[in-house]
């Protein structure tokens, strides 16, 4: 399988571990799949059968094991130290042909054997956010007046609409993931009026009819980021 793996740290800065002749050789990755679950049960007292106190998942644990093959394994290892810190935070780039995703975490340990004649080496890697996300954003905009503006361009002199106002004030955006919730990034694109008000009181409704209301005045230029990731203050 051709992927692409490349890991980021705190200052943005990469080192890519896609599988290359000359660079790192990635033989393994294990903690791609879902994470095992952690489950409590409770047995009835002199009855058959338990019942469930809990579910969860803890943690992601992603191993990376590789080899370095070639000349300059030695500049290579200290470029690899460089990035790839223990205790420090890391991000996952994770590429296939189907998907396009991402990880954070931190590194637990990152080893290499030094005086082997094949030089491999190994980096573990603690997710305390379990979930892969997708690197596509989804972009929805909204506007009070809706593009009529098309061509061929009228010959004759009858008026043609430019635009024409929208008298609603929904949308609906689609959740394609696999887990509910979401990362909602409001932004009131600038105009030439300073302080305009684009929006009052915007709500956001999910399929059951709950909502989350933002209480106040949206204006222009103001950037309003609304999350359900667990550990995240909007």
């Amino acid at each position: 399988m051709f992927f692409t793996l490349i890991l980021e740290n705190q200052s943005s800065e990469q080192i890519n571990l896609t599988t290359t002749a000359n660079q790192y050789m990635t033989s393994k990755i294990d903690g791609l799949n879902p994470p095992a679950g952690t489950i409590s049960t409770s047995t009835y007292a002199g009855m058959n059968g338990s019942y469930l106190n809990n579910a969860f998942i803890e943690k992601r644990n992603v191993v990376i094991s590789f080899a370095m093959r070639g000349i300059g394994i030695e500049k290579r290892r200290h470029r690899l130290y460089r990035v790839v810190k223990p205790s420090r935070y890391i991000k996952i780039w994770y590429k296939t042909a189907n998907i396009d995703v991402y990880a954070e975490g931190y590194v637990e340990t990152c080893e290499v054997s030094n005086f082997e004649q094949q030089i491999s080496g190994q980096i573990s890697i603690l997710c305390p956010d379990i979930y892969w996300y997708s690197r596509d954003i989804f972009y929805a905009y909204y506007s009070g007046v809706i593009g009529a503006f098309h061509f061929p361009f009228p010959e004759g002199d009858a008026p043609f609409p430019l635009g024409v106002y929208s008298n609603s004030n929904l949308f609906s955006i689609t959740n394609d993931g696999d887990e509910t919730g979401f990362t909602l990034r409001i932004e009131a694109l600038p105009s030439d009026i300073p302080q305009e008000v684009v929006a009052v009181t915007p709500t956001i409704y999910n399929e059951n009819g709950e909502y989350l209301q933002i209480k106040g005045d949206i204006l222009t230029g103001d950037v309003i980021t609304v999350t359900t990731k667990t550990g995240n203050k909007t």
